[in-house]
């Protein structure tokens, strides 16, 4: 599990770094500083994760399989048939947790030594800078540190000695340029931006931000300096001088001479002009921002299946042809279930995982040897239910007993409020090679399903306004209830692709008379026209 909550991570970060990006971009043209789009960045990559942790139900959840405990055996109360096979322990991310547990904690205690010996460092050094007043202020000067900015509760100035040898319009440029660091308290966002990487060591997008704040507070800082009277080309003179010295800069110290990666970036900031366009551009830029932000908020968080069922909560029902029943109360049946039903449910059911509470529903699903969903009905559950060979004709009347292999009930408890309460799921699992996935043709039985009643059809706006009309045709499989089974619509032939969901939503909720096959209710599939016309 602590494996999927990194990729998790890593994912929500690296939407925070385009947000990062086009946020940066939308203020540069706006002419405000761009810091602060990488420390939204950073506080987003941070808080996301944090409210999909503590508020899960705001978020839509991802299932993720975790190996859990494996029987070493079943209790049988009546044997028929051949025996079940050993259930086997598959690999899961689960699997991980340990060893990502150490390598987390062995990384982020590395990152804190490493701050803290940079700290220790800086304070060795220090004892050892001479303190010296240069042009009216007090600075630290040291043999080849600087020029940067030291401490976060107390900063200071420390210049190079080489740095006394300028001319003082050049030194005048270079003080301006700490002190501005100083006033906007830089050294406490760079300080930030290193103990948060402690926190995840292991997430390469977070360097990448920490990365990309230290270049927009370098930014920022050179825009005051210009618009506090410094000459753009002196002032790109003297970065160019700094950094061909490439004097030692303390762990996380905002300083003018910032790595040559930096340099390059930080003059064309400084001779090209705003584009005329700059408005749209940062409309633009800003629209990306907050279309990362949307995506990275729907992204579904991890949530761990882990099958701990108590002995005899599911039941494991095999069927043969020799012999009607026999019950074995077993994990194996459960443990192989209960990972596919959430799965089956995020694809034919999503609603039941972003609703938190409704009223009471029961969802059956028939699936393959292959755990695939051949069949599903949702409809108001009873309070109590007593899954069997009975029950299950009821709802699936075609079912052949012979070709049940098993079935198993799972209750909300089962999936750790990933799921809508009031939700019951019973999963029928059929015997490999059974010809589950029949229906029949309208030629070939004796009565056609007959359409009785549905809603008003949803005519897109856009359409109707434009004047577009034409019949979808949908093809369906209509089940002994008279409904269409959702796994089974889809649009065989459409005047215009907008058309197509409310079709589909159209056929989904209609009512049919279903087909019969000598005097059976049976399963048919049909191509039904939904007609999209104008009045004239």
């Amino acid at each position: 599990m602590i494996a999927a909550w990194m990729l998790y991570c890593i994912g929500i970060a690296v939407a925070f770094v385009v947000v990062g990006e086009a946020l940066e971009r939308a203020l540069h043209l706006a002419r405000r500083a761009t810091r602060w789009a990488w420390v939204a960045a950073l506080a987003g990559s941070y808080a996301l994760p944090a409210a999909a942790w503590l508020r899960p139900s705001a978020f839509a959840g991802l299932p993720v399989p975790l190996a859990g405990p494996v029987a070493a055996g079943a209790s049988v109360s009546q044997r028929v048939g051949p025996p079940l096979p050993p259930p086997t322990r598959p690999f899961s991310l689960g699997d991980l947790d340990a060893a990502l547990t150490w390598a987390w904690g062995l990384s982020a205690g590395a990152v804190a030594l490493a701050l803290l010996g940079a700290g220790l460092r800086l304070a060795a050094w220090r004892r050892r800078w001479r303190v010296t007043t240069l042009d009216g202020r007090t600075v630290l000067v040291s043999d080849n540190v600087g020029p940067a900015v030291v401490g976060v509760w107390r900063p200071q100035v420390v210049l190079p000695a080489w740095s006394l040898e300028l001319r003082s319009g050049e030194r005048r440029l270079m003080l301006l340029h700490e002190d501005e660091h100083v006033r906007a308290r830089d050294p406490w966002l760079r300080a930030a931006g290193a103990a948060l990487l402690a926190l995840a060591p292991w997430n390469p997008a977070l360097w990448w931000q920490v990365r990309r704040l230290r270049l927009a507070v370098e930014m920022d800082c050179d825009a005051r300096v210009l618009a506090r009277g410094g000459d753009t080309p002196e002032y790109a003179e003297l970065l160019l001088r700094v950094g061909e010295r490439r004097a030692r800069l303390p762990l996380g110290a905002a300083a003018l001479g910032e790595p040559v990666s930096f340099l390059g970036r930080r003059i064309r900031r400084l001779v090209t002009d705003l584009p005329r366009w700059r408005w749209a551009g940062a409309t633009a830029a800003g629209c990306i921002a907050a279309a990362a932000v949307a995506v990275a908020c729907e992204a579904p968080r991890p949530v761990g299946l882990r099958q701990e069922t108590r002995a005899g909560e599911l039941v494991y029902s095999v069927f043969s042809a020799d012999a009607p029943v026999s019950r074995v109360r077993t994990r194996a049946f459960a443990e192989s279930t209960t990972v596919a039903t959430m799965q089956a449910i995020t694809q034919h059911y999503p609603e039941l995982l972003r609703e938190p509470t409704g009223p009471r529903v029961e969802v059956w699903f028939v699936a393959d040897s292959r755990n695939r969903v051949v069949r599903t009905l949702k409809r108001p559950g009873p309070d109590v239910i007593t899954v069997g060979i009975p029950g299950i004709r009821a709802v699936f009347p075609e079912l052949d007993p012979s070709n049940v292999y098993g079935w198993s009930v799972h209750q909300v408890p089962e999936f750790r409020g990933m799921l809508r309460d009031n939700v019951r799921v019973i999963w029928i699992g059929l015997r490999a090679g059974a010809d589950h996935d029949s229906a029949l043709s309208e030629s070939s039985i004796d009565e056609r399903p007959v359409f009785l009643s549905g809603p008003p059809l949803q005519y897109p706006p856009l359409l109707r306004q434009a004047g577009i009309q034409g019949t979808v045709m949908v093809r369906a499989i209509i089940d002994t209830t008279g409904r269409a089974e959702p796994a089974s619509v889809q649009v065989v032939e459409s005047p215009h692709p907008g058309f197509n969901e409310a079709a589909r939503n159209a056929v989904l909720q209609a009512r049919f008379r279903h087909g019969r096959f000598r005097g059976r209710a049976v399963r048919v599939q049909i191509e039904f026209p939904v007609e999209f016309r104008t009045r004239g």
